[in-house]
């Protein structure tokens, strides 16, 4: 009689158990990895800053968004008047600097931002540095339409601020520029719309 040898066992090998419990770890170990390596990318940006959701967050999101909703007329309006005819999609980031009523928990209690912005234009043939940018304090109020008020650079500017600017917040807006992270995603998603025109 002659042995099957198809169904022997290795003395040597290791039990199938454990070969298939190091391929869940491994398979763990990736899994968890790849997690990790998200949350970093995110933390430093590559996703876009990763912000709380507090109201001067919400706020700045909010005057994003009507910033790069506007039309070429609606620009001009605010009082972009240096900006020449905007043929491209216009991106830009914000940041809140106060509110009305100064007490308001929520953005639907909040009549008027006072944020600094900057804008630019995405044009064919224009990269960034040759961009058309607009930046400087602001006032919007969340009506409906909303109401952009800007302060146009030049002679006068200070005077400008004054105007559209309560005391409590002109120091900043005269001083205010965007912080690194905001800097950073707007330029990324700027080169993004870039490439594609």
């Amino acid at each position: 009689m002659t042995a099957d040898l198809t169904t022997a066992t290795d003395p040597l090998a290791p039990p199938p158990r454990r070969r298939n419990r190091a391929r869940w770890i491994a398979v763990a170990v990736v899994v968890v990895a790849a997690a990790v390596l998200a949350v970093l990318l995110r933390v430093a940006g590559s996703g876009g800053p990763s912000r709380p959701p507090t109201l001067e967050n919400q706020l700045s999101d909010r005057i994003v968004a009507i910033m790069e909703q506007a039309t070429p007329t609606d620009h001009h309006q605010h009082g972009h008047g240096s900006i020449g005819e905007v043929k491209g999609q216009v991106l830009c980031a914000a940041k809140t600097l106060g509110f009305e009523p100064a007490g308001a928990k929520t953005v639907a209690e909040v009549r008027i931002v006072y944020g600094y912005h900057l804008c630019a234009v995405v044009e064919p043939g224009r990269a960034w540095d040759f961009a058309q940018k607009l930046s400087g304090p602001m006032s919007v109020q969340l009506t409906e339409p909303p109401v952009v008020k800007v302060a146009e650079g030049g002679e006068g500017f200070q005077d400008r601020v004054r105007e559209i600017i309560p005391p409590p917040y002109q120091e900043a807006a005269l001083q205010e520029l965007l912080d690194e992270d905001q800097m950073r995603d707007l330029r990324e998603r700027f080169d993004k719309a870039f490439s594609k025109v």
